[in-house]
């Protein structure tokens, strides 16, 4: 097989990166690790002092101060015209998208990777610019953070065209469904961390990927017998209710009842009423409608005149904790649904993070409550606004957190932008609830790995999820999803096999690397007639246009977006653009 390094004689692959902040060094980091040394890159930042800039020099590449989006004479130094791709990746949406413009007017031909928070802005920006693929950061790394607060027992579904796929346990998948093993040793806090795509086949992992159900099959489950279908939702309303009834309102009803209760017993037995008439008269009396009978024996009058009284202080005790239930005053928004109590997930931080982590919680049937401590944060009206529950308080304070019901949530979330804060809240979250499943969103390795070994705590960085995917976009690659393992991800993408690729004559397993990449599918054809094949025969040889399913670490991705690339790249790269002869450099 041929080697991934043994390119062509010809300049390296250039790609060129605007922007100045924690994604751009991910992004270096995950471009030099899914390829070879022979890459050339170019960061574009707006001013040299940047907190990032010492570490994005030291992994070895140029930096050029510049980037105003009319600055053309600095896009034009980093190599913009004749690039291999340009990433975008301010953190303003309306500088990317106007830097976008400049170098699309420069080489109209370059590739562009634009980072953009408006999803529904970005589709209609793909449409002007041919050539870029628009990537969100909050919602690639949201379902990462989602997947960890629900927990293995919720599989995580990824779908692509002809196929559903599932994440799951081993032992929670059919053996005929199982496409390939994606991690053995992953459980959390294991020794040696997850080993990823292990050898010895799908029974040597613990954690698989795997063909869903046909719908057929999804059709016998609906046909199921009617007893077990009212069960079912018998139960989905009982938790519905239990998650609306604080606990005063409880110990209120309780009270309530116990009156009913004792009134009764206290008419049949000293009244000397049948069971029945019993029952009337403590009803009527417990809600203030009793009428007055001075021929009745003391001990009646003495009985109803006492359940009367009782019952008239009690019922506005009810009716004001019902309605403290439904509106409460912390709760931001016009219509607000019920506080959940339990079994919800609590999410600290309305970022544009946290309300991706909260809105796709919501898509998914989760209960969810947001706490943030500012009522002008990007997403606290938005969240609100679609009848989340908003709580409006410091999460590191314990009280708040008792606010959002974080005693008998399955799952505290906290995605703040400041590590300090998402620590601290973690730490008041397991001081309410011991045994609370925490989910932090930290950026320090180093202190996300002490973190998880002694809290038994799962630590995301946004930016690590993020990097590889917008790596791999510049490399023509497409993330189909990410696959979230312990600390660690794997990746699934689509690449195309190009023309006079190394690949192109080989088989399959040419391109699998125990540990690395695993080709799951082959799309056979092109356009709405192509089929996916899964798994790929062994012996059948690639052919240029073949699309491949691959399933693959970051730099498992690298060596795979290598060995496909249309030698033709390479041949782009060594020409240099008769434009560019002659241009001043900054």
């Amino acid at each position: 097989m041929t080697s991934a390094g043994s390119t062509p004689s010809a300049r390296p692959r250039r790609f060129v990166i605007c922007g100045e902040n924690l994604l751009t060094l991910r992004i270096v980091e995950a471009l030099r690790r899914q390829g070879s040394a022979a890459v050339d890159i170019v960061v574009v930042v707006a001013d040299r002092a940047g907190r990032y800039v010492p570490q994005i020099e030291d992994a070895g590449v140029r930096v050029l101060e510049g980037g105003s989006s009319d600055d053309d004479r600095t896009f034009l130094a980093a190599g913009v015209r004749g690039a291999t791709a340009v990433a975008l990746v301010d953190r303003e949406d309306v500088t990317n998208i106007h830097r976008a413009l400049r170098v699309q007017e420069i080489d109209p031909d370059v590739r562009l990777v634009v980072r953009l928070f408006n999803t529904r802005l970005g589709r209609r920006i793909e449409q002007i610019l041919p050539t870029a693929t628009v990537l969100s950061v909050s919602e690639t790394a949201a379902p990462s953070f989602v997947a960890q607060a629900i927990g293995r027992n919720t599989r995580q579904h990824i779908r692509v065209p002809e196929r559903t796929f599932v994440v799951a346990g081993r032992r929670e998948v059919r053996d005929e469904a199982v496409v390939c093993g994606l991690a053995a040793n992953s459980q959390l806090g294991a020794r040696g961390g997850p080993r990823l795509l292990p050898a010895g086949g799908p029974d040597a992992a613990d954690y698989v990927l795997a063909v869903a159900e046909s719908r057929a099959r999804e059709t016998d489950q609906l046909s199921r017998p009617r007893t077990e279908r009212v069960r079912n939702a018998v139960e989905r309303v009982v938790v519905r209710l239990r998650g609306t009834f604080t606990r005063r309102l409880a110990r209120a009803t309780l009270a309530l009842g116990a009156l009913f209760i004792l009134g009764t017993v206290a008419f049949a037995t000293a009244g000397g009423y049948h069971l029945g008439d019993a029952i009337y008269l403590a009803v009527l009396d417990s809600a203030g409608a009793a009428q007055p009978d001075t021929g009745a024996s003391v001990a009646v009058r003495v009985i109803q005149g006492f359940v009367t009284v009782i019952g008239i202080a009690i019922i506005p005790l009810v009716t004001a904790v019902v309605v403290e239930s439904a509106v409460s005053g912390r709760v931001l928004g016009t219509t607000p649904r019920r506080m959940p109590r339990r079994d919800h997930v609590v999410v600290v931080g309305l970022g544009n993070v946290g309300m991706r982590i909260v809105t796709t919680l919501r898509d998914r049937g989760v209960p969810v409550v947001a706490v943030e401590r500012s009522e002008g944060a990007v997403g606290a009206s938005t969240v609100a606004r679609a009848g989340i529950p908003v709580i409006l308080g410091d999460a590191t304070r314990e009280r708040v957190l008792r606010e959002a019901g974080a005693e008998e949530c399955r799952a505290l979330v906290a995605v703040t932008s400041d590590d300090a804060t998402n620590l601290q809240a973690a730490l008041v979250g397991r001081s309410v609830q011991r045994s609370v499943r925490v989910v932090l969103r930290l950026r320090d390795d180093d202190l996300a790995g002490r973190v998880e070994r002694s809290m038994d705590a799962i630590s995301r960085s946004v930016s690590y999820v993020a990097a590889p995917v917008f790596a791999a976009a510049l490399r023509d690659g497409q993330v189909v999803a990410t696959i979230p393992i312990g600390r660690r991800i794997l990746l699934m993408a689509e690449v195309a096999v190009g023309r006079a690729s190394f690949m192109a004559g080989l088989p399959i397993p040419a391109l699998s690397e125990t540990g690395a990449v695993r080709v799951v599918g082959v799309y056979r054809g092109a356009g709405p007639d192509a089929v996916l094949e899964t798994p790929p025969r062994p012996h059948r040889r690639l052919k240029v246009g073949d699309r491949l399913l691959v399933v693959a670490t970051r730099g498992g991705l690298g060596t795979v977006l290598e060995r496909c690339a249309s030698r033709s790249v390479y041949d782009r790269a060594a020409v240099p653009s008769r434009r560019a002869e002659g241009m001043v450099s900054v």
